[in-house]
């Protein structure tokens, strides 16, 4: 009995061949799309979970404000873990990890800039399961001057030798790392990325200099189990009491009662290893980090995707189960039993909700490395290899089947055999109201995707291309200027020589990245009234380089001596000072460490621009004259021409000076692009969305029309018969589906409105909205779904009259 509903399966399969393709077609796309999103984001979310104590592991952040500086930071003070560790008793251990930039690293001939070497106490293993190839996790950074590296780096430098044992020698100097372990390479699923862990021990007599008021370290805690986050967070503040407040008020030269009139607060923020990834908002991260907003966002729409896919197949084989009235009529007058008309129908949906889901999984490996090209990621299928994941797949085709089985199984097989033979079926099934409903959610989630979609390409462009105050065209920044050492002056001024070089100047910091903030108080002023200000050390040349502005006084000028002690502000700086003319005015620098405190001299206001990327406002800013040859960036400036030959002679210039530091550039354009490669990908899923978004619409209304068509084909014969005219049919069907889209419509802008204007919160520089990201969507969605109700209106002109009004 069960081969032979196979046979009569594949058998009706076969000759509704075209029906059956859509069928599967449509929900293979749907469940191939939500599979996708749901691995990015089962990606998303399995970040730092692969360490085995990952629920007792927190990072403390530092969120605060201190006289006018406010602060939220993801970095910390170095003498906070040990403070910890020794007064919290919920404390099990604690680890401080530092990144103190790029490191020239050497072992025989082979040299690399490296980025991502770090810095971390002995405990680091032993808190955090980074696996260890060769080494005791114990003891492989005890020692100073150790190091663990990866497998990637060790096959790097040393090829097939051993490297425990062996020394790598650091920066230009006679330091050198003795290699204590090997360890795997860091998951794509860390918050953190890095080849290299050197013993932060070797740094501890600057260690001991520092202070509670200077954030340059994460640490990272293991509490005890059983201990809370609130019993942490209340410990925390006892170390705030005790430490803190009393080294800031010995910065500041303040007292309790002070400190409290100016509303001051700090607090240490314990936060959730799992957490750090998705729900983050602090400076200073570690890498960039994830938004929880995106993921929820992508994962509501692909459910959102799946289940109007879902009902798409289940619209369209009801839709077609009516055609097949007279069949079941006429197997029940033959005797057929209603328990074997509802298996067959059964069987019949189950057999494609498989066909559509193995289609699906076939779909999703062959699209998946074209997808991580995309979007620039590493999922695959893999992820759902195992007892989760596989009930899910199960549990989706038997679900599809028997719910899309259901109503023809039950509902057409409970009719008399008398209804299916006079047609009178039509009229005493369902009006179509809940497939209406449907259509006009799949139009109105295809209008809002696309909206979207518009919304965050238009940010992505306004992100890349808005003015930023300064020139970021024809400038290659290069990296470690440093490692020319005194020669550095002597290098600028000999590729000054050449024609394709226009301007050069040497920054700390490169624009758009990290930029040191530093408390001043101006001239006069009580060092409760201090300032937070980022700080850029700059060579001569800045202003060429960049083209910067001046809105006031000058920049600094070689001949003159006195620059050497004078800064030059940004406007917005010299708003907050709150003062007409700063120029001429003194300010102080204040350190955590007073003999470096220092007077500098106003002798310019420099006109605003976004030093930093578009995320943030602009905020005050303090340029400095570089005290000699600082490690950091050497950026110039060339003519549009040419500038492969420019760059390669800068780069035998290069080689001329130093042969020990790697001639390292990049060109400062595709460098600002890259900081927002996180919108870039959220535009790339939303796209795609929006393309599932279409065509499910698209096949939802061919569902709609299917059934209309097949309720009502008597009724379009009788307009025919009447003189109704084809192209009067083709009007009216388009005029449906316009009311129909339109409607969906308004629904859809007011919920993209409203999701941009949240999105937008993340930037303080955006786009306006205007009516041509909504109206071009719905324009879109229109003209996608006339061609699909033409479709059937061109079928509806073909229906013979006669023909049509023949029953019984």
């Amino acid at each position: 009995m069960f081969s032979n509903f196979i046979r009569v399966a594949f058998r009706i399969f076969f000759r509704d061949r075209f029906q059956t393709l859509i069928n599967i077609f449509g929900l293979a796309i749907g469940l191939t799309f939500s599979i996708i999103i749901f691995l990015y984001a089962h990606k998303q979310f399995s970040y730092d979970r692969f360490h085995r104590n990952a629920d007792r592991i927190y990072r403390i952040a530092v969120n605060g404000k201190i006289a006018d500086n406010y602060f939220n930071h993801a970095v910390t003070p170095a003498p906070l873990a040990k403070t910890a560790a020794r007064e919290i008793t919920g404390i099990e251990s604690a680890v401080r990890v530092a990144r103190f930039g790029a490191w020239l690293i050497r072992y025989k001939d082979i040299r690399f800039n490296e980025d991502n070497l770090i810095f971390a106490d002995s405990s680091f293993f032993d808190i955090f399961s980074f696996p260890l190839l060769k080494g005791n996790a114990d003891d492989v950074l005890k020692k100073p001057n150790s190091i663990v590296i990866s497998q990637e780096t060790a096959l790097r430098y040393f090829g097939t030798e051993d490297p425990l044992g062996k020394m790598l020698r650091i920066e230009n100097d006679s330091t050198y790392y003795e290699v204590t372990g090997i360890m795997h390479n860091i998951p794509e699923n860390s918050h953190m990325h890095f080849d290299m862990v050197g013993a932060l021990s070797t740094f501890d007599e600057m260690l001991r200099e520092s202070r509670f008021i200077s954030h340059f370290l994460y640490t990272y805690m293991l509490i005890k189990p059983g201990t809370t986050t609130g019993e942490l967070k209340t410990n925390l503040d006892g170390i705030v009491s005790k430490y803190v407040i009393p080294d800031y008020n010995n910065f500041l030269k303040i007292n309790n009662s002070n400190l409290a009139e100016t509303q001051a607060k700090y607090n240490y923020i314990p936060q959730p290893l799992k957490d750090i990834h998705l729900r983050s908002d602090y400076t200073s991260e570690f890498e960039p980090s994830g938004k929880i907003l995106y993921i929820y966002l992508f994962m509501a729409l692909a459910i959102a995707i799946l289940v109007l896919a879902c009902m798409n197949f289940i619209s369209l084989v009801t839709a077609r189960s009516i055609v097949r009235a007279k069949e079941v009529g006429i197997r029940k007058i033959v005797g057929s039993e209603r328990s074997k008309l509802v298996n067959q129908f059964l069987l019949e949906s189950s057999l494609l909700a498989f066909l559509a889901m193995a289609l699906a999984l076939l779909l999703t490996e062959l699209s998946l490395p074209l997808f991580n090209k995309y979007i620039g990621l590493h999922l695959s299928l893999r992820q759902l290899l195992n007892p989760a994941g596989l009930s899910l797949i199960a549990a989706l085709v038997l679900g599809i089947g028997l719910i899309s089985g259901l109503y023809p199984a039950l509902v057409l097989s409970s009719f008399s055999p008398l209804a299916f033979i006079r047609n009178r079926f039509y009229q005493e099934t369902d009006k179509g109201h809940f497939r209406s409903l449907l259509t006009y959610f799949q139009l109105f989630i295809a209008v809002g995707t696309i909206s979207m979609t518009l919304i965050i390409s238009g940010q992505f462009h306004f992100l890349i291309h808005k003015k930023r105050g300064y020139n970021t065209r024809d400038i290659v920044v290069i990296r470690r200027p440093d490692g020319l050492g005194k020669k550095l002056e002597e290098y600028k001024k000999q590729i000054l020589e050449h024609p394709g070089v226009l301007a050069v100047t040497n920054t700390n910091s490169a624009m758009g990245g990290n930029f040191a903030r530093m408390p001043y108080v101006l001239e006069g002023s009580s060092t409760e009234k201090n300032y937070s200000a980022n700080t850029l050390f700059v060579s001569y040349g800045f202003d060429a380089t960049y083209e910067t502005n001046m809105y006031s006084g000058r920049f600094f000028d070689r001949s003159n001596p006195e620059d050497s002690s004078a800064c030059v502000i940004n406007e917005t700086l010299a708003n907050m000072l709150g003062i007409s003319e700063p120029v001429g005015k003194y300010m102080k620098q204040l350190s955590p460490y007073h003999h470096k405190d220092g007077n500098f001299k106003i002798i310019g206001v420099v006109s605003d621009f976004h030093f930093e990327t578009l995320e943030n406002p602009i905020r005050p800013l303090v340029m400095i004259l570089m005290p000699g040859n600082m490690e950091g960036y050497l950026s110039v400036r060339l003519t549009p021409d040419r500038q492969d030959s420019t760059i390669q002679y800068m780069n035998q210039v290069w080689d001329n000076f130093t042969t020990a530091y790697p001639f390292v550039y990049y060109n400062l354009d595709k460098d600002r692009r890259s900081r927002y490669e996180a919108v870039n990908q959220t535009k790339k899923i939303f796209l795609l969305l929006s393309l599932v978004a279409i065509l499910l619409a698209g096949l939802g209304l061919y569902a709609l029309f299917s059934f209309i068509f097949s309720r009502r084909q008597r009724e379009i014969g009788i307009q025919k018969a009447m003189g109704v005219s084809n192209s009067s049919l083709l009007t009216q069907r388009a005029g449906q589906v316009a009311a129909m889209v339109l409607i969906a419509s308004v629904f859809a802008w007011i919920g993209a409105y409203f999701l941009a204007v949240a999105w937008f919160k993340d930037y303080a520089y955006h786009i306006n909205l205007n009516v041509f990201y909504f109206l071009a969507s719905t324009a879109v969605v229109l003209l996608f779904s006339l061609a699909t109700a033409y479709y059937h209106a061109f079928l509806s002109t073909r229906i013979d009259p006669g023909t049509a009004l023949k029953y019984e």
